[in-house]
């Protein structure tokens, strides 16, 4: 998506949000559904995981739905949806830990296992500020704004991100 149609969806985004009929919140969420879908099995790494957490953001979006601001829907969502992640993989960790096991395999290796392996070996941040920036065009300021952090922070993680898979993937990649 480029910046030019990531500003046209931010359009129709606050003209859904600024009409009252009961409709507006599924004409402004809908489009975004799978795109989310897809960002939150790169953060996860577990498709069943990310559709999980991309209907509980959808939920926590719904009812926060009165107080949006009408600005960005699908960098609200996002937003929403990657604490949500983050939340989830702080959890599992921790339940890992207790119960002395390592993080289980995906069931279906990936379509290209090297750029699987070398993303998942970023930690989570990292890997959302840097797939915000390269895959969904964010800005540094947008994802600071999103993840609730200095911007310097977020340039920080895109440019150890690309460092780390510059590395780990070789310069033909």
């Amino acid at each position: 998506m480029t910046s030019v149609d990531v500003a046209a969806a931010a359009r129709a985004d606050r003209a859904a949000a600024s009409k009252s009929d009961p409709d507006a919140f599924e004409a402004a969420v809908r489009p975004h559904y799978a795109n989310l879908v897809r960002r939150l099995v790169m953060v996860l790494g577990d498709e069943r995981d990310a559709e999980d957490i991309a209907q509980d953001a959808y939920l926590k979006a719904f009812r926060a739905w009165s107080r949006f601001d009408g600005t960005d829907v699908r960098a609200w969502l996002y937003t929403i949806a990657l604490r949500l992640a983050f939340n989830h993989l702080r959890g599992r960790r921790r339940w890992l830990a207790v119960i002395r096991r390592v993080e289980p395999r995906p069931w279906a290796d990936p379509p290209d296992p090297d750029l699987w392996a070398a993303l998942r070996a970023l930690d989570a941040r990292t890997r959302s500020a840097l797939l915000l920036n390269v895959v969904d065009g964010y800005t540094q300021a947008e994802i600071a704004r999103m993840l609730s952090v200095p911007e310097g922070t977020v340039a920080s993680w895109i440019s150890r991100g690309r460092a780390a898979l510059r590395r780990e993937l070789g310069p033909d990649r």
